[in-house]
């Protein structure tokens, strides 16, 4: 898909969903920074029969297994002086095992890290989107659907996006100056898209994340957030690209 739209932070283009931002040099480039590369996990079963996953531990599938090989391979070139310092997923299966091959490949850690999960679905956990109700005008405005907590037993939006926000910040204050790999999942990504751009959580989003996107964030000490690069999948064979 290409497609482009008018930014405040400069133009944009869309290769296969893949949105860059060329825009000036970063705001005080001085200033004390953390650069992030966020990773959508791999393909999942659920991920093919597009079920909603939440907190349910789903493995990887032979698809996304062959999505983080083929990421590792991409990482190996993509580094100079800012390889990541640390290496941090959810503490869901999924995510750990995306970033497996590349931490082993470096011998590094990775630090899991509950913060980084999925929005917590509920009692919609392991339904398919096709036969959830009430949902349509969100859905069709690409916007995050509200839940309740109650009823759904699951995370409100205002929750979700707090938690994000609160992990990335953290992370950010721990690691200043350094470079930061995260494997973590669509839901959250979408989030970190809108606090980087001062938006509402159920603001629309005007990308697809795919399963292994790479997307690159800088967070400044002063909490400014700024986007560097999002939803790439360059890298991805288009065999093993989530349809």
């Amino acid at each position: 898909m290409h497609r482009a739209s008018k930014t405040a932070a400069g133009s944009k283009t869309f290769t296969r969903d893949f949105l860059f931002f060329t825009r000036p040099p970063f705001e005080h480039p001085t200033m004390s920074h953390t650069d992030f590369w966020i990773i959508r996990h791999g393909e999942t079963d659920w991920n093919a029969e597009r079920r909603l996953q939440g907190w349910c531990d789903i493995p990887l599938n032979p698809n996304g297994i062959a999505q983080a090989q083929a990421l590792n391979a991409h990482l190996q070139g993509c580094f100079s002086d800012a390889t990541p310092a640390h290496i941090y997923t959810s503490d869901l299966q999924r995510a750990y095992h995306t970033a497996l091959p590349y931490a082993q490949s470096c011998n590094k850690p990775i630090h899991r890290l509950p913060g980084l999960r999925e929005r917590n679905y509920g009692v919609l956990e392991g339904q398919l989107w096709s036969e959830l109700t009430g949902f349509d005008s969100a859905r069709n405005h690409n916007q995050a659907i509200e839940l309740d907590r109650d009823e759904h037993k699951a995370e409100d939006l205002a929750t979700f996006y707090t938690r994000i926000r609160q992990t990335l910040n953290a992370l950010a204050q721990k690691h200043r100056n350094e470079t930061v790999m995260i494997v973590s999942h669509g839901g959250a990504i979408d989030m970190m898209w809108r606090a980087a751009g001062k938006l509402t959580p159920d603001a629309p989003r005007e990308f697809t994340q795919r399963n292994t996107s790479i997307n690159r964030l800088r967070i400044i000490s002063d909490d400014s957030w700024q986007i560097v690069s999002w939803a790439d999948t360059s890298h991805l064979p288009q065999a093993v690209t989530e349809a």
